[in-house]
């Protein structure tokens, strides 16, 4: 097998971390050296998978093979080792991923973790974490930002990790910190809104009540608790 052919495991390695829903939130945290030793090193697991699979063929149905490459080198290609188990595993890599993310999008196969929720479980750091407890735990958080501007809110979506610096609230109050004694002053309160706008989804099913927050901004973070809330301030 010339090693020119080996191009195409390689790039089907590397189709797999990076477009699979179950591996490319992990690996688009990696260096781009240690990304193509993972394509490396899966191409040609990859590649022994279904040159396997054509040893199986090859010996349970014996004419097919022979049949099925006689008619391919009809093409005007020149015939190498191994040319078309290559191209077939490439086609055939790109067919199963675009498949099993089709299957599991629609049926969710398997009932396996979400593959964000398992990214930020495994790679996510603590904000990232945070807000994955909030939107599966249905939990208010409270953030404060660096300008002092204090947000009780909750999320519904669980950001991939390391996606964007930008994250999505849905606002429950908002305030300030005093200067001096940092001690937090809600001046707005969003449950009126957020009620009305739950009664009314489709006269305004265009519109959504998120706030984007940069990430950057964020000076603290943590569960909010209403009660423990009025003990600290009583």
């Amino acid at each position: 097998m010339p090693y020119s052919l080996w191009i195409l495991p390689l790039i089907s390695g590397y189709f797999v971390i990076t477009k699979y829903d179950y591996f490319k939130y992990k690996y688009q945290r990696l260096e781009s050296q240690r990304l193509i030793f993972h394509s490396i090193l899966y191409g040609i697991v990859i590649f022994f998978f279904f040159y396997i699979i054509r040893l199986i063929i090859d010996l349970t149905v014996p004419k097919l093979v022979p049949v099925f490459y006689n008619f391919l080198y009809q093409l005007p290609i020149r015939k190498y080792d191994f040319l078309w188990t290559s191209i077939l595993t490439f086609l055939f890599t790109i067919l199963m991923v675009k498949t099993l993310n089709f299957i599991y999008r629609k049926k969710k196969y398997f009932n396996w973790r979400k593959p964000v929720e398992r990214a930020v479980d495994e790679y996510g750091d603590e904000i990232e974490q945070l807000f994955k407890q909030s939107a599966t735990d249905g939990l208010p958080i409270q953030i404060t930002l660096k300008n002092n501007k204090v947000y009780v809110d909750f999320t519904d979506k669980i950001p991939p990790p390391k996606e964007s610096n930008y994250l999505k609230i849905i606002p429950l109050m908002s305030g300030y910190r005093k200067p001096i004694s940092k001690e937090i002053v809600f001046t707005t309160e969003y449950f009126g809104a957020l009620n009305y706008y739950n009664k009314n989804l489709e006269k305004h099913k265009t519109f959504e009540m998120d706030t984007i927050v940069k990430q950057d901004e964020i000076l603290t973070a943590g569960i909010f608790d209403q009660d423990i809330y009025e003990i600290f301030n009583e």
